[in-house]
């Protein structure tokens, strides 16, 4: 089994030698720390990682945003950010450079195994080179949806909306519900696109579940999905109706 190599980029000393403790074991395979934007530019010129960690914050005249935004661009390789900061201010900048994940220090061995592998799992759902290792968190007709510390089998077929608030997106089945931290924009990435359509810029709806709609809105499972106009042509389009 190929071991997944991981860059970790962070300034701080001690915070540096303790997720590598916990990496090295977890089983992966560490390159040369990087102190800054100047470090990781060097190594990655001579070998290129699975996936880099790398902290937002970096002292020097570059920080882990320009990082995010090269290692974006340029290596097309999968970053989780490291921060301190959960401020809306720098979430939403670091957002913008489509992070793979995003971890609040402190964090546990447990946050971080969670965010490499959901990580790489998206990486090679969305056409990265795909690793043994993901093969448990994605299958054909089905996602895994991480709750607490465990990861929960959902089929796609089981969903019922998909309902968006704030930085989050709550996953609607008729067994439960589960939050996740994703866009609609990269959930439907990852699953069949002809079987959901967006009925709202906060809903979207798996349209094999719609029991009854208006010119307003939806039901499923006796819940109200409000229709907007914007999206009511693209979803009339799409039912079968008798007229």
């Amino acid at each position: 089994m190929e071991v997944c190599r991981i860059l970790v980029v962070e300034d701080e000393s001690l915070v540096a030698m303790d997720m590598v403790d916990m990496l090295t074991r977890m089983g992966y395979e560490l390159l040369p720390n990087a102190m800054g934007f100047n470090d990781a530019v060097a190594i990655m010129d001579t070998q290129i990682p699975d996936l880099v960690l790398v902290d937002i914050n970096l002292s020097g005249s570059k920080t882990g945003i320009d990082l995010a935004q090269l290692l974006k661009d340029k290596y097309k390789v999968p970053f989780i950010f490291i921060t301190s900061h959960s401020d809306k201010q720098t979430v939403n900048t670091a957002s913008a450079t489509l992070p793979s994940g995003y971890l609040v220090k402190p964090f546990d061995s447990e946050d971080l195994f969670t965010s490499i592998e959901v990580a790489l799992a998206n990486h090679a759902a969305r056409g990265g080179q795909a690793r043994s290792a993901d093969a448990g968190l994605k299958v054909d007709d089905s996602i895994f949806v991480k709750t607490d510390k465990n990861f929960i089998k959902v089929k796609i077929s089981d969903i019922c909306w998909l309902e968006s608030e704030h930085n989050y997106m709550f996953i609607v089945t008729e067994k439960g519900k589960y939050i996740v931290r994703s866009s609609f924009k990269d959930f439907l990435e990852n699953i069949p696109s002809d079987q959901f359509i967006q009925v709202h810029k906060s809903y979207i709806v798996n349209i094999n579940k719609v029991e009854s709609f208006s010119h307003s809105e939806l039901m499923i499972n006796g819940k109200e999905i409000p229709l907007s106009r914007n999206c009511k042509d693209d979803f009339l389009a799409r039912i079968n109706r008798v007229l």
